[in-house]
């Protein structure tokens, strides 16, 4: 079956459509054109922001008159990730989906239903002449995964709506309605180097699962990163060990899924290399046969590099590693089974004059997030190096009386018959920003059914999809 075939059309066709057009974070110049484009042709009033973000409004339906504005919001941007053999320019090329089942996959890479699948609904319905609906304002930002960069950039002035409905969430049955907040820290720690000898070892570690740093960070996935680090500190306890290079991850929001160092070891220590790569490998397989059976960790002798770091900065870069928090770090004492507080390694790179450290910061309180940052502070300066606040922004608090959370709730009962699931969540929403944006707004986050997003194993549910575009559909009739 072809991905138009499927229900609802519209919805698929447009997910199809914007598909088809390269949109990775930083680069979507070509899929906020087609969003204006597809306005103009309607006769529907348009605007693009000075930083990018596109909003298209249209008018209520009849009967609806008189009713207050809806924000249907969502962003045109994705993390584009591929297979290591997948030999697609996902900068210049679009992606190429495959319908598997009742699922949606794309073939080696991400699938970009975060957040496709919200420009696929608020397109479809815009598009439309037979939903009954108040005034509609279609909000589509850019570069939330690099830092919700679009949402901090907004210019809101022609937003008149206080009710908003953002669909970027990834289970059905769920209206979220807060979020934690988050600080990008960067950190360089300075090397000294000298001129490389002995033999060279290149280290691959790999065939992990990864994912979302936020949602996924409660499943106890393997970060590469710390299992380099964990590598390096047993290799430097039997040989002598000096770090030429590290390249791991580059995507805060995802958990690495995999690392790469090249050392420097003495020609008569290399059978002792050797081993502990081996034993290393068959314990980390034995550890995660079960939840990352992939996982490997491999050594081969590569060309001697010019230089490498001296003994004492080697130790102070895997002092680093080994210090570097990762993963949960605290579950929130009132909602049984949220995270609190996360860290995520999300890059790792040495290659010639500091090793560059870059972690996504996570909370639901505000004073636990900077604590963290504080930790990191503390262990990297004293490994000589510095530290940089990038992209910071604010949780989504609970607003203890919603409307439109009542109106969603008593939706979602007609509809399914049962009561949604009404929580928080461990990750970044645009809703934290946009209350600052659109002061007094009421928001509520839904979205269908996802999962391994961030990762090439996405999928898309099929059949959740049409049922919340059903539930979407449902809400907007009743919002009079």
């Amino acid at each position: 079956m072809q991905i138009t075939e499927l229900e609802p059309k519209k919805v698929f066709y447009y997910f199809s459509e914007l598909a088809k057009i390269p949109h990775g974070s930083g680069s979507t110049r070509q899929i906020e054109q087609y969003c204006l484009d597809f306005a103009e042709k309607r006769g529907l009033e348009a605007y693009r922001d000075e930083y990018g973000n596109v909003m298209i409004f249209k008018d209520a339906t009849e009967g609806y008159e008189q009713s207050a504005p809806v924000i249907l919001q969502g962003h045109l941007d994705m993390v584009c990730e591929k297979l290591p053999n997948c030999t697609k320019d996902m900068d210049r090329e679009g992606i190429d989906i495959i319908v598997d089942g009742e699922i949606l996959r794309a073939d080696g890479t991400t699938l970009g239903g975060d957040d496709a699948i919200a420009a696929a609904f608020i397109l479809a319905l815009l598009d439309s002449d037979n939903i009954p609906h108040p005034p509609i304002e279609g909000l589509l930002t850019i570069d939330e995964e690099t830092g919700l960069r679009g949402a901090h950039a907004l210019d809101a002035s022609r937003l008149r709506g206080r009710r908003l409905i953002n669909i970027d969430s990834e289970e059905e049955g769920v209206l979220t309605v807060s979020c934690a907040g988050a600080s990008r820290v960067s950190c360089e720690i300075p090397v000294d180097t000298i001129t490389a000898d002995g033999i060279a070892k290149e280290i691959t570690i790999g065939g992990f699962l990864g994912g979302h740093s936020g949602i996924d960070i409660n499943k106890n996935r393997k970060n590469a990163i710390k299992v380099l680090g964990e590598l390096l500190y047993e290799l430097n306890g039997s040989v002598h060990i000096q770090i030429a290079s590290i390249s791991a991850g580059g995507r805060l929001n995802v958990i690495t899924p995999s690392a790469q160092a090249i050392v420097c070891v003495a020609k008569n220590e290399e059978d002792e290399f050797d081993k502990i790569i081996s034993v290393f490998d068959a314990e980390l397989k034995k550890e995660c046969a079960t939840a990352e059976p992939d996982s490997y960790v491999s050594a081969q002798t590569v060309s001697l590099p010019e230089l490498c770091a001296d003994y004492d900065s080697t130790d102070r870069m895997i002092f680093a590693l080994m210090q570097s928090p990762s993963g949960v770090r605290a579950m929130n004492a009132d909602i049984p089974n949220l995270v609190q507080t996360s860290s995520n390694p999300g890059e790792a790179v040495f290659d010639g004059g500091a090793l560059r450290l870059n972690f996504m910061i996570r909370s639901n309180a505000d004073a636990d997030k900077v604590s963290l940052v504080k930790t990191v502070k503390s262990f990297v300066e004293y490994a000589g190096g510095t530290i940089q606040l990038g992209d910071d922004y604010p949780a989504w608090e609970y607003l203890p009386d919603s409307s439109l959370r009542d109106t969603m709730a008593a939706a979602y009962e007609e509809m399914y018959g049962e009561k949604p699931i009404i929580t928080s969540i461990h990750a970044g929403l645009e809703c934290g920003i946009l209350t600052e944006k659109l002061p007094g707004a009421d928001m509520v986050s839904i979205g269908p059914t996802m999962w391994n997003v961030h990762t090439p194993e996405e999928r898309l549910d099929i059949k959740s999809c049409g049922r919340v575009w059903k539930y979407l559909l449902q809400v907007l009739k009743m919002l009079k």
